[in-house]
């Protein structure tokens, strides 16, 4: 039963894998993929980490409650990480990948600029406040001031990019007129930063997510920003 459980579960990260690098990179071949031993162990842990830190706490939760969640000897998980706060930098890199994912199909469904930001906005607010336990995480429970800064920051940094695509394809298009082309870096910035001021406001102060008001605002605003 266990070996069948184990079997089950490598077919599961497998799969899982897979599908992620083949949308990431549509001209992979597939036939000459294969997913190591290692990637494997670490999605487990990633997976085990993810559902005690949002369960417990950062605090509340060890190397060997990861280790039996995924039904593996301490030792191991040791090898491979060497404490809490490495598996928990990987909890928080996984989600980043796994929400730009998501709130991506859906921008990429649109083709007006003002569209695909509108379409980030609320998609991208839906799934922080859904993950709202991993958040206070980061903002109330994580060590110190610095380190839930460094986490932000990255965030901030990895959704740039990204949002820089958005507006520069809406400049190649003649949509984004209010500013120039090499405005483009910092608006993304400081959009990002008003973005995530709201989505901290609104998990500190335990707002019920109301698409309906969020979309008034972003239908009022940004006709003027952009």
């Amino acid at each position: 039963m266990k070996n069948s459980k184990k079997f089950s579960l490598k077919i599961y990260f497998q799969l899982n894998y897979l599908f992620r690098f083949v949308r990431s990179n549509e001209k992979c071949r597939i036939s000459n993929f294969m997913l190591s031993k290692e990637e494997i162990f670490k999605e487990d842990a990633i997976l085990a980490g993810q559902k005690l830190f949002q369960q417990f706490g950062f605090h509340k939760t060890t190397m060997e409650d990861i280790a039996n969640e995924m039904g593996r000897a301490k030792s191991t998980l040791y090898y491979y990480y060497k404490s809490k706060e490495e598996v928990f930098d990987a909890v928080v890199h996984s989600e980043m990948r796994n929400m730009r994912m998501y709130v991506k199909d859906e921008v990429e469904q649109h083709t007006s600029m003002i569209d695909k930001v509108n379409t980030y906005i609320m998609e991208f607010y839906k799934e922080v406040t859904n993950k709202v336990n991993l958040y206070r995480i980061i903002k109330k429970e994580l060590m110190s001031e610095p380190i839930a800064q460094k986490y932000f920051s990255l965030l901030i940094d990895y959704e740039k990019e990204y949002m820089i695509k958005i507006l520069q394809e809406g400049y190649d298009s003649g949509e984004y007129k209010l500013f120039g082309k090499d405005d483009i870096r910092w608006e993304a910035e400081m959009f990002l930063a008003a973005l995530f001021g709201i989505v901290q406001y609104s998990v500190e102060r335990d707002s019920v997510f109301n698409e309906t008001n969020l979309q008034k605002i972003t239908n009022t605003i940004l006709p003027n920003i952009f």
